[in-house]
């Protein structure tokens, strides 16, 4: 297979405890990682501004309302940059890969286009809070939250085509293309600590007052609602495994239909 670059899309707001955590794991593995920040008021710009380099482009910030629509601005402005065979990613700024994407990328025909990852999410019980120092640094904080469930997955990389259209009024590429069947593990972080937490819930209220329709799943008012039963939970050993609830998970393969309707399409080039 032919050398090949991971363009890397993370869209942020109100993100400073740890986005310097994702972006160093992330230059591990990406060619470059755009950030578009959505005006945070924490200090994420400043802090994703001092990183800055080769890897790290921080692209602007923007006061619209969130819309996972925003990701095809940074796409139209940076494809220039990539070439057939390259791979677009979507990383938010609480993920962490579980395998090197480079490796995992390396491995798939070239006929499949897209990558869905599944995502091992860390949850905090009444435990955490009760015994955890949520002022150490994030370094120190993340090994210690270790309760998790693995029952969603969603689109996580797109193979570059240079045909590809990625309208702005949408979230992904139009026909993206065939999906390979093996998920890349991702971890989300998304409850990392009260302050966290509930900075995270007021600034999605904001996106929603201000027009944004999804996270019916994620509406609480307080840290306190997101606090989870550790009976519902696994724990992280910090061994790689990891249980996944493949009852829950969404599915991703294509119906065989589907998928042989993809094959000719993009074979004969009708789509990209």
């Amino acid at each position: 297979m032919k050398p090949f670059k991971i363009h890397t899309i993370c869209v942020v707001k109100n993100e400073g405890d740890i986005i310097e955590e994702c972006l160093r794991a992330a230059t591990k593995w990406s060619d470059y990682i755009y950030i578009y920040d959505g005006q945070s008021t924490d200090g994420t710009w400043e802090k994703v501004l001092a990183m800055q380099n080769e890897q790290i482009v921080p692209w602007k910030q923007d006061g619209k309302t969130f819309q996972e629509s925003l990701r095809a601005e940074v796409y139209n402005t940076f494809k220039d940059r990539a070439q057939d065979g390259d791979w677009w990613c979507h990383l938010d700024a609480d993920e962490f890969c579980v395998q090197n994407p480079k490796e995992f990328l390396a491995k798939i025909p070239s006929a499949y286009h897209v990558v869905w990852a599944a995502m091992v999410e860390y949850y905090l019980t009444q435990l955490e809070v009760d015994t955890l120092d949520f002022d150490v640094p994030m370094a120190q904080l993340l090994p210690q939250l270790r309760r998790y469930k693995a029952e969603n997955a969603e689109p996580r990389f797109v193979k570059h085509r240079n045909k590809m259209v990625w309208l702005e009024t949408e979230g992904w590429p139009r026909h993206m293309g065939l999906v390979y069947p093996q998920r890349i593990l991702y971890k989300h972080y998304k409850y990392r600590s009260p302050l966290q937490i509930q900075t995270r819930l007021d600034t999605r209220r904001k996106n929603i007052e201000g027009g944004f329709t999804g996270w019916e799943h994620a509406r609480q008012g307080t840290w306190q609602e997101t606090l989870a039963d550790a009976s519902k939970l696994h724990i992280d050993n910090g061994d790689g495994n990891y249980i996944l609830n493949e009852e829950r998970l969404p599915q991703h393969v294509e119906p065989l239909p589907q998928r042989l309707v993809k094959r000719i399409m993009h074979g004969i080039g009708v789509w990209p």
